[in-house]
């Protein structure tokens, strides 16, 4: 852990000055983590090619690897390649042997003598590791052999070194090839294009991939399973191979809906055709993330390998805009430090938010535009770090870069940032980029200087907080509306008064509005709107359509309340509106039926869940008839917002919560079977019944329908759950089955033998809830006694005994 300083920026011109009398330097952010730039290397690795055997029941890779390079300093006398747990057998300087050293992290080549400037060699390693990170073996412990059989890595960040000798950081490109010799009953897929695979004469098959441009290591993946393939074409011709399970035929329209389009829309709105040759997509089992877009070849979790019904509760289809994003701005290219990976990140959920207009209109672009915005205000209630720094955090180079990106097209135009894009991608394709690069192409293009947008946004923290109100006065024969606008957040070093241009809308009681668009800029802003023939407010809009990331205090009447909620054009101002009704107790008779219009004007699923929660929230005798509402709704958001609403269902909603029952979402079934049971306990085996057979995603619905029984005593029910506990099945079914055991809370030997076995699983997400369950029962001393014992049955490596030994000392 680093200490981090909080600085002032400096300038040496004819001496030192501080910030307040400097211009800004726009390449150094406000809070400096030292540490934080570039690594160093010597060498310059040009080639790469890894050429492995997987001995899979035991999870060792047996490999050779070569790194062709070019030196960068003066005299290279070692080189130091990362290397975690991996057992080095020999190593090669070109064709001879060459001096090592290793460590439990790294090995170190000597070259004798010294390589000097712009020397070309070669390091080669034969070695062999057994990777508890980067590279995974799945099912293979699985003794009924039901568990998909799976081999798979994860490099990002950097964990491919812990089972390939390599120089591991992302400041370095190159060219890979990658050979997989393994059992010809599986498929094999890498990145790049598949050069050949041999049939060998033993029951293997060598596969060979090789990429034709140089990317980062980080991004070398190999994934080895029973799939189908499904090619489809883009628009541009460019091919994409879907991967799927053969016992999932139904699965694949679902999981890959959208995919050609999203292909034709990052083509059109980059202005840069897809810069591989070819893109495959590949689920893979118990995969600790949610994706992740190697070049060429993106791997993600199956979880999202879903059926029409899946598809309602979990879609791939914004992670999959996400990961094929990341082909331009990750892969293509690549930031030089974790400080610039907002370079990456940032844009890949973006283009997601872009792609929900196209897809989905106004109101899911301008809900998408909410979210963004809430993510970033949430990060900041903790701390304030700027988006270029290493410590930025998930909520800011994720959501927070996103929405700055989104408010440089607000700012700057959405086609004068476009081109900026463009010219970005095309000026630093297949190599590594900063965040002055981003800033510089602004200049190249457009011949602007957006300092001042880069460094309140960029470079330092926090978002403004703005206090609005407004008032009229007579001017020139008319009036004008005068509206105020105090930023009220903390000011300090790292968060200054924020420069932004703002929309103000006046409407008035005859349908007509007025605008202007105008500077907020310092303490205090007053934005004049002239109304020269003095028609009535109905109601005032400071930024509609959100389109600023923010926090704002304007104290409306209610009046104007109810007037923006029924007149606002903009979905997001009328939820505004809404929202701002809520916790009021003075109107609760008129609220109600401002409620009801709700439900039957809107069409937008967030203002009806609004709705929905606020009726259920107030108690009124009558409100149970909006929830009642969204039972029956279309959109699976609003019937799932209805079936959450009250904690017990009341009973003049019983029939229409047992109707859902049969819904089309997973999800919802299963939230009803457990809802109904609780609040109508008597009618139990009625609700069961209803969903006899069904399954789900992850055995969702099947776990809900197990649990009923196996906490009235049902042993049958109890180790059906408890089996669906066990290494047989996927994490997702596991963590769902182990919960639904804990709310039964009773321990078997079976059950805790599969959460102690899950307690070692290289899925941190299975780990921590099998932990989870195992520390809350274990507070009872019988169930303390059954897990010992059961672990003392088991054999364990030490670093699986240091695991399950707290939880039963």
């Amino acid at each position: 852990m680093y200490r981090t300083l909080l600085v002032l920026l400096v300038l040496v011109y004819g001496g030192l000055h501080v910030l307040a009398q400097s211009p800004f330097i726009h390449t150094t952010t406000h809070l400096v983590q030292p540490g934080s730039e570039p690594r160093e290397h010597p060498v310059d690795i040009q080639r790469m090619t890894v050429d492995v055997k997987f001995d899979a029941p035991a999870g060792i890779v047996k490999g050779r690897v070569t790194h062709v390079f070019r030196t960068l300093w003066r005299r290279v006398d070692s080189i130091v390649f990362d290397a975690v747990g991996i057992e080095i057998f020999q190593a090669t300087l070109g064709s001879r042997p060459v001096r090592f050293r290793s460590t439990d992290t790294t090995v170190v080549v000597y070259p004798e003598p010294p390589l000097r400037w712009d020397a070309e060699d070669s390091v080669s390693f034969t070695y062999q590791a057994a990777p508890r990170k980067g590279l995974y073996f799945i099912g293979w412990n699985d003794t009924t052999r039901r568990m998909r059989r799976q081999i798979w890595t994860q490099g990002q960040a950097t964990d491919n070194r812990h089972w390939i000798p390599m120089y591991d950081d992302m400041n370095d490109k190159m060219i890979t090839e990658t050979i997989v010799t393994f059992d010809s009953a599986y498929a094999v897929l890498s990145n790049g294009t598949r050069v050949d695979a041999v049939v060998n004469g033993d029951g293997t098959k060598t596969w060979h991939y090789r990429m034709t441009r140089p990317h980062a290591n980080y991004l070398l993946m190999i994934a080895v399973g029973m799939y189908d393939i499904t090619e489809r074409r883009a628009a541009s011709g460019v091919p994409l191979y879907l991967y799927s399970y053969p016992d999932y035929p139904d699965r694949i329209e679902p999981t890959y809906r959208m995919s050609v389009e999203a292909m034709d829309f990052l083509e059109r709105e980059t202005g840069i055709p897809y810069p591989w040759e070819s893109y495959s997509q590949v689920p893979v089992a118990d995969y600790v993330f949610g994706a992740m877009e190697n070049t060429t070849a993106t791997v993600f979790g199956d979880f999202f390998h879903v059926d029409a019904r899946g598809f309602l509760d979990r879609s791939y289809v914004g992670v999959n805009v996400h990961e094929l994003t990341h082909q331009w701005f990750g892969d293509l290219i690549t930031g030089r430090s974790p400080k610039s990976i907002w370079l990456q990140e940032s844009f890949a959920t973006f283009y997601p938010h872009l792609f929900t207009r196209e897809t989905q209109g106004e109101d899911a672009y301008q809900w998408s535009r909410r979210g963004l915005h809430r993510s970033a205000l949430t990060a900041s209630e903790k701390d304030r770090f700027p988006i270029v720094h290493p410590n930025a955090g998930t909520a800011r180079i994720y959501p927070k870069g996103a929405g700055v990106i989104d408010m440089m097209r607000y700012v700057f135009g959405e086609d004068e940032v476009r081109r900026v894009i463009t010219h970005y991608l095309r000026r630093h394709a297949y190599g590594n980029v900063e965040t002055n690069d981003l800033y510089l192409s602004f200049q190249d293009t457009l011949g602007i200087t957006p300092d001042w947008f880069f460094d309140q946004w960029l470079y330092r923290g926090g978002e403004p907080h703005y206090k609005v109100s407004y008032s009229e006065r007579a001017r020139d024969g008319g009036n004008v509306t005068s509206v105020d606008v105090e930023q009220i957040h903390p000011v300090d070093e790292l968060t200054g008064y924020f420069r932004m241009p703002i929309v103000v809308e006046v409407h008035y009681t005859n349908g007509s509005k007025d605008s202007e668009r105008a500077w907020v800029d310092g303490q205090r802003t007053t934005i004049d709107v002239p109304n020269t023939k003095g028609k009535d407010i109905d109601f005032v809009l400071f930024d509609p359509g959100s389109q600023v990331m923010k926090k704002v205090t304007f104290h409306r009447k209610w009046e104007e309340k109810i007037a923006q909620l029924k007149r606002a054009p903009l979905m997001i101002d009328r939820y505004d509106a809404l929202e701002a009704m809520r916790g009021d107790t003075s109107k609760e008779a008129e609220r109600l039926d401002l409620l009801a219009d709700v439900m039957k004007n809107e069409t937008y699923h967030a203002m009806k869940t609004e709705a929905i929660q606020q009726a259920a929230a107030m108690g009124l005798p009558g409100a149970w008839k909006i929830v009642a509402m969204g039972y029956a709704d279309k959109d699976v958001n609003v019937r799932t917002a209805a079936l959450g609403a009250y904690g017990i269902v009341p009973a003049v909603l019983k029939d229409a919560a047992a109707a859902l029952l049969h819904d089309s979402s997973y999800a919802i079934v299963q939230q009803a079977c457990q809802r109904l049971c609780a609040s109508f306990p008597a009618e139990k085996a009625i609700f069961l019944d209803a969903i006899k057979g069904e399954r789900g995603m992850h055995e969702r619905v099947r776990i809900a329908r197990l649990e009923v029984p196996a906490s009235d005593g049902d042993m049958a029910a109890y180790d059906e759950l408890a089996d669906l506990c066990g290494p047989s099945w996927e994490f997702m079914t596991r963590q769902n089955a182990m919960q639904a055991v804990k709310r039964t809370g009773m321990l078997t030997p079976s059950s805790a033998a599969n959460m102690i076995d899950a307690l070692w699983s290289t899925n941190g997400r299975l780990a921590s809830v099998a932990n989870g369950v195992l520390a809350a029962l274990t507070e009872q001393p019988r169930w303390k006694s059954l897990v010992r014992t059961t672990a003392g049955g088991l054999a364990m490596k030490p670093w699986q005994r240091a695991i399950v030994d707290p939880l039963i000392r």
